[in-house]
């Protein structure tokens, strides 16, 4: 929409900031500022003048909200006029808009207060004393209260617009530029008839744009700002303005950028309010002094006061609890070696250090907490929640400028809807993400994503998956790994390892991309990421119930309380899912029962690659590769681990031995019993352990089995019975979970009752001796 030239002919040269604050505006609007009782600024009007000059601004204002004493003490200086950011109300139902007023007088100043009580009054007020206007961030609700009719009204009543915004988030002014670039007289004819307002100007449908920076914390002046024609004088300039001979120009903002503005606001307010001058006095100070001062070079005095003061620490550090000589030995790592930081006060340096300070610290609370628990030290577990405040003052800003940013999300849907031409709008994009805490191992969950996302790729559609592995993952198709800060192992499972994701790169990177959809395969750490994203950014998610965790925890642990505390949690991580898609209409109806809302689950359907998995790749001597033999042989594909009943089939094939030496077992897979099992197993030669294999290995041994059998009670699905199924081979699978819905009994293969947990073994044996005896019948299963 910007032009290099105005309409005269005139080239853009006078650049204004014509939307910015001083300590003046003292009543804070954002949440994380009233949180906190601060201001909502403390930068000096000296400090706006000096730094938009030193930026090359062609003129200075300041606009602070509903007060002109920074404008004032700067009004001496060349260059300089008044503004102000007015408060005013739509009367109906007291919606609040800010609306800029630029190169007033303080008599006009006076006016103005006592007409912004009434939206149509100040309007009125602005338009008969030729003022200068600009309805500032049109779509940013700043209580909640603005309507779709009112914004309609807006369009009618007022001609200038703010386009740019250098604190806010660009969604809103593409939007709000979609709207005023389509509108034609014969649109504002009519919403002026609808309103009953009176259009303002000769040509009321061609809107004029300006930008502003909207900083409030002296590090952004000038990222927006209004051009207009060269202009020498301040009055010629607001006759530029007048004229509508000028446009927006600079940035819009984003979450990172105004997070440092948050820490920037709670540093100052730090000082001036519960610290002397320096900073000092608190953990929480020398962390926002770390991220928003420059390192300073230490004199020789400074350096001794160091070593005595060290010592001094270090006799404070034994009387601390060890929670907090943690908290301290962390934090000092994390900057005893970082004193020379380059370019401190960037927006970008100051969300990495945030992200260490609090993911690495994080990381280390967590992991004690988890130790301290397992030793049954609760009053020291509790003090270490206690002492995540810093790690929690580290992050709020970013998650508070996270939600504020979108926090209008659902407002500007309706908007989108309401104007045809934002429709194409609605959506962020057509982008999704697929996130899941498990990529690495060799399981369903990690199986569907890659056959699914490999799908999309080759349909040219935009889905990436979010890992969190120590090695980037090998395919082809679209994924963004996160390192791990740190790992742990799974009590009660110690062969499986949980990451702790980088969470707030994870956020950014989520609002970078515009993801529109966030699918969710996993509710473990990364699920969490996810979620609090989704809910940050109003994003639709969708979550797979790929595992049955808290199956897995009653097989692992026999624990009841324990399967009780996680079906509360899964029911309470699902249910803040849009979409929920259970694997298999068992699962369905299964989480049903537990009172998972049925209007949100779906059954995810899944097929299988016929070319890939046939009944052609069968090899008589397959398993000869192996050690085993040309023989009747049964196989298992799958982690070798308890969950899976793998020692069921183990104990139900040592049946089997004792009618029929000459049959043989195949183990396909790994896990963590695995080496268990082969030394266990190590003079029955009947018993074949192949490890992991893949590709057209796993094809041929599905192939080349006689009959499959999975006696897993937990699985959601069965992704390799389904493979089975289609190599030709028929399989004997338990009445539980995902796999009975695959195999129809005596139709492709048998479904087994192993509800008696005494008799499970027998009655597994008693299955597959009955296929291992009838030739016919396996054919007529296949």
């Amino acid at each position: 929409m910007n032009t290099n030239t105005s309409a005269s002919g005139m080239p853009f040269t006078s650049r204004v900031d014509l939307h910015v604050h001083s300590k003046h505006s003292d009543r804070p609007s954002e949440w994380l500022l009233r949180r906190i009782g601060s201001p909502e600024c403390f930068v000096e009007p000296m400090h706006v003048y000096n730094t938009a000059v030193a930026r090359g601004l062609s003129f200075v204002t300041i606009s602070d909200h509903n007060k002109i004493d920074g404008a004032l003490e700067i009004a001496h200086l060349p260059n300089t006029f008044i503004s102000n950011e007015v408060t005013t109300y739509f009367p109906e139902n007291g919606a609040k808009m800010h609306i800029l007023v630029c190169g007033i007088t303080e008599s006009q100043f006076k006016d103005i207060q006592h007409n912004r009580e009434n939206i149509y009054e100040f309007r009125d007020y602005c338009i008969a004393n030729n003022i200068v206007y600009s309805v500032a961030h049109p779509l940013f609700l700043v209580n909640e209260k603005l309507t779709v009719d009112q914004f309609e009204k807006l369009l009618v009543m007022f001609n200038r617009f703010e386009l740019i915004n250098g604190t806010r988030d660009p969604r809103a002014s593409k939007m709000v530029e979609a709207i005023l670039t389509s509108l034609t007289p014969q649109m504002i004819e009519r919403l002026a008839d609808k309103h009953g307002i009176q259009p303002v100007g000769p040509n009321p449908h061609r809107k004029m744009l300006t930008g502003g920076s909207d900083d409030h914390s002296g590090l952004y002046v000038g990222s927006g700002h209004t051009i207009t024609p060269q202009a020498q004088t301040v009055e010629e300039f607001l006759n530029y303005m007048r004229q509508g001979e000028h446009q927006p120009g600079g940035r819009s903002g984003n979450s990172i950028h105004l997070a440092h503005c948050f820490y920037s606001i709670a540093y100052d307010y730090y000082k001036n309010r519960l610290a002397g001058k320096d900073g000092q006095g608190s953990l929480l100070g020398e962390m926002l002094k770390r991220l928003l001062e420059p390192a300073v070079p230490l004199t020789k005095t400074q350096k001794l006061k160091g070593y005595v003061g060290g010592w001094i620490w270090r006799k404070k550090m034994k009387n601390l609890s060890s929670t907090e000589r943690m908290l301290v030995t962390e934090f000092t790592s994390l900057f005893g070696n970082d004193r020379n930081h380059p370019s401190q006060h960037e927006a970008a340096n100051a969300f990495e250090t945030s992200c260490r300070i609090a993911q690495q610290l994080g990381y280390s609370f967590i992991k004690q907490l988890i130790k301290r628990v397992q030793k049954g030290d609760f009053l020291e577990s509790l003090q270490t929640v206690a002492a995540l405040g810093p790690v929690t003052a580290a992050i709020s800003p970013y998650l508070a400028a996270f939600k504020t940013q979108h926090k209008d999300e659902k407002f500007i849907k309706v908007i989108a809807n309401h104007f045809e031409a934002t429709r194409p709008l609605l959506k962020r994009s057509n982008r999704k993400a697929w996130i899941t805490d498990t990529f690495d191992d060799v399981n369903g969950v990690t199986r569907t994503i890659q056959t699914l996302c490999k799908t999309a790729a080759d349909k040219d559609r935009s889905l990436t998956v979010l890992s969190c592995v120590e090695k980037t993952p090998d395919v082809d198709f679209p994924v963004k790994n996160f390192k791990p800060v740190g790992q742990f192992k799974v009590p009660e499972y110690d062969q499986q390892q949980v990451s702790f994701p980088p969470f707030l790169q994870i956020v950014e990177y989520i609002e970078r991309k515009q993801f529109d959809e966030l699918i969710i395969s996993t509710p473990g750490p990364m699920g969490l990421v996810a979620m609090m994203a989704a809910k940050m950014m109003h994003l639709k998610t969708v979550g797979i119930y790929h595992t049955d965790f808290p199956n897995y925890v009653k097989c692992l642990t026999d624990d009841e309380a324990l399967e009780g505390a996680t079906w509360k949690y899964m029911s309470w991580f699902y249910e803040q899912c849009d979409v929920i898609l259970a694997p298999s209409d068992f699962y369905r109806r299964y989480l049903i029962e537990h009172g998972f809302d049925p209007y949100k689950i779906r059954v995810m359907h899944r097929g299988v690659d016929t070319k890939k998995f046939s009944p052609e790749n069968r090899d008589e001597g397959y398993w000869e590769k192996f050690n085993g033999r040309k023989a009747f042989t049964f196989t298992y594909v799958g982690r070798v681990s308890s969950e899976k009943n793998v020692d069921l089939l183990v104990d139900a094939f040592k049946h089997l031995l004792e009618r029929d030496e000459s049959l043989q077992l195949a183990i396909v897979g790994d896990g963590p019993m695995y080496a268990k099992l082969t030394k266990k197993l190590k003079k029955t030669s009947q018993v074949i352990f192949t490890g992991f294999i893949k590709g057209k290995k796993l094809a041929k041994a599905y192939a080349s089995s006689d009959v499959f059998v999975f006696p897993s009670t937990t699985d959601t699905f069965g992704n390799v019975v389904l493979e089975a199924h289609a190599s030709g081979v028929p399989a004997i699978v338990s009445d539980r979970g995902g796999p009975q819905e695959i195999v129809s009994h005596n139709q492709s293969g048998l479904v087994v009752d192993l509800s008696d947990k005494s008799r499970n073994a027998v009655t597994l044996a008693e299955a597959m001796w009955a296929l291992a005896t009838d030739s016919q019948k396996r054919e007529d299963l296949k």
